[in-house]
């Protein structure tokens, strides 16, 4: 699809790694894990703190299906963390009565209890990673990403 390309990108080398968008893609995703490895202490992962954010605006819980649909997350990978977070005690899975095919996954305190934990830590993550952006270079940013993955869906 060479004619595709958008004007300024025919000029631009694409196979220097300056100039390779998946390439800058990936140097960001590692610089933020880095960081979040490196800041947030309370034995968490970015995904699991995602996932534990999810419930914690769910007083109900949530079924497997939207925590990975809220998160991200493929099926699999969805069930092997919330089977990691149960076995720490930080959620709760069960059936829901009302459909026995469906399992609903609940916070507990401790759950709680981490998530407040790592909250401050994500968000020190957060400025560490953009510090070098404006608030508006900031906001930018994530709509393009999110412009990114609507395509994707």
């Amino acid at each position: 699809m060479a004619g595709s390309a958008w004007p300024e990108e025919r000029d631009a080398d694409l196979t220097a790694p300056s100039e390779s968008t998946g390439h800058l893609l990936r140097r960001a995703v590692q610089h933020y894990a880095a960081l979040w490895a490196s800041i947030v202490t309370a034995g968490l992962t970015s995904p699991q703190f995602a996932v534990l954010a999810l419930l914690d605006s769910a007083d109900d819980g949530l079924d497997q299906r939207s925590i990975a649909e809220g998160a991200a997350l493929d099926k699999s990978t969805c069930g092997d963390l919330i089977d990691r977070l149960a076995r720490r005690g930080l959620v709760e899975a069960g059936i829901d009565p009302a459909n026995r095919r469906r399992k609903i996954v609940r916070m507990t305190e401790a759950g709680r209890q981490r998530l407040a934990e790592t909250a401050a830590q994500q968000r020190d993550v957060h400025q560490a990673a953009l510090a070098e952006l404006s608030e508006t270079e900031r906001a930018e940013l994530n709509r393009l990403l999110l412009k990114m993955l609507r395509l994707q869906a």
